[in-house]
């Protein structure tokens, strides 16, 4: 450490604190302009910058401190400020690779903000600036393991509810499989001749009709094409995570695809005598991919169907912010009972508390930025529901690790607010516009 007075480093403190502001904007311009990040493009700029003011903080304090207590408090709110970055940033759909990227950008940015103070004071130590540099080092060092760590526990989450859905879906199959050999071992004493297996299906198909046994067969018609779905869910999300899915970006009217999808699924709604309604603009274009869209709002709107007893779902969109970014939301709420259980847990209460971070960092915004994004587009609907059904099964991993890794793939923010006995609320927010 070097011998220079306190008031040396005070002064380049000083200096980086009054040009924070430019730091940012160059850190802004600098990520927006690299190919390897697409993530940042739904954010504003309260949501872009996150923790860094708290961070930078942190290292001003440690720079006045040089060697005190101050420096080590200092360092622990760097790295607790790290963290909370890094789920911050896998909320909003970004890969390791990209928050690594990110932070890296804005290393080089405060590097030539250095430099420019050490040219314009002739009379600042070298060997203080030199000091810095290397103090600044080592913080990005520390935040981006810190970062990348607190990433991965994220992922190895959601990875750890999608085993345990695989593992619920092979016990289910077996089951399947011993109980559709049993009646097929008890139909086969009635069975003569080399029919082949077209005749023993149809033979124990006819005795069933006339026998106890029709509700069974039944019952493991149903439970087969449950997991047939569960199967080409798991499919879904394998391709996605081998990045065989691509986005294809086109102009449509979101208002008229999520509409449409909600007319589909009303005989649904009927049958479990629950409402779903829509609301929208009178249009809402946006460029996007309208498939993939789809397949969003129609995962989300099945689970709110399945898992309400009471009341029903209202699904909205609208084009939401303002400021450079053009973003539109798609929200979904129902009545349900809330997911605050089954396998699906770890990725819900991963994306639970990212959300209520997110949401104070968008409110810190909304005070600079009156436009900022705000926290509902639809009113809150009241649960008339009690506890889950005994029939139903716990909320499923995977169809939501579908909607996480879709939502990654458009660039899209997702928030979840979810209280057991009061309902759920999905809210994605998309760009309204893509770089080409």
């Amino acid at each position: 450490m070097t011998s220079a007075p306190p008031v040396e480093f005070a002064r380049i403190a000083a200096h980086l604190k009054k040009r924070r502001e430019q730091v940012f904007s160059c850190w802004r311009r600098a990520v927006d302009s690299d190919p390897k990040v697409s993530a940042s493009a739904s954010l504003v700029r309260g949501q872009f910058i996150d923790h860094m003011p708290r961070i930078l903080d942190a290292f001003d304090r440690a720079l006045r401190a040089r060697g005190r207590d101050v420096e080590a408090a200092a360092e622990a709110d760097e790295l607790a400020g790290a963290a909370d970055h890094g789920e911050h940033r896998w909320l909003h759909g970004y890969n390791s690779g990209e928050t690594m990227r990110e932070w890296g950008h804005l290393h080089l940015c405060l590097l030539t903000e250095l430099e420019s103070f050490a040219l314009a004071e002739a009379n600042a130590a070298r060997s203080v600036v030199s000091e810095v540099r290397t103090m600044l080092a080592q913080l990005f060092v520390d935040c981006m393991v810190e970062s990348a760590s607190s990433h991965a526990v994220l992922e190895r989450a959601e990875a750890e509810g999608r085993l345990r859905e695989l593992e619920r879906v092979l016990e289910q199959l077996r089951t399947v499989e011993r109980e559709r050999t049993e009646l097929w071992r008890e139909a086969a004493h009635d069975l003569r001749g080399n029919v082949g297996a077209v005749k023993l299906a149809a033979t124990a198909l006819g005795q069933a009709v006339a026998t106890p046994d029709l509700p069974t067969f039944v019952s493991l018609v149903r439970s087969a094409d449950s997991l047939d779905t569960l199967l080409n869910d798991l499919i879904e999300l394998t391709r996605l995570e081998a990045g065989r899915e691509q986005r294809n970006v086109v102009t449509f009217d979101a208002r008229s695809v999520i509409s449409e999808l909600c007319d589909s699924l009303q005989p649904l709604a009927a049958k479990r005598r629950l409402f779903l309604k829509f609301d929208a603009p009178p249009a809402l274009l946006v460029d996007g991919d309208s498939i993939k869209v789809r397949r969003i709002a129609q995962n989300l709107i099945l689970n709110a169907l399945k898992y309400t007893e009471k009341g029903g779902v209202l699904v909205s969109c609208a084009e939401v912010g303002s400021g450079e970014v053009r973003r539109w939301a798609l929200c979904v709420q129902d009545t349900g009972v809330g997911l605050d259980d089954g396998a699906a847990a770890p990725l819900v209460q991963m994306i639970s508390e990212a959300t209520k971070e997110a949401h104070a960092i968008a409110r810190e915004a909304a005070e600079r930025e009156p436009g900022a994004l705000a926290l509902s587009i639809a009113p809150t609907l009241r649960s008339k529901s009690g506890e889950r059904a005994e029939s139903e099964q716990p909320s499923e991993g995977v169809g939501l690790s579908i909607v996480k890794r879709l939502c990654e793939l458009l660039d899209a923010g997702m928030e979840l607010e979810t209280q057991r006995g009061r309902g759920t609320t999905f809210r994605i927010v998309f760009p309204s516009e893509y770089l080409t």
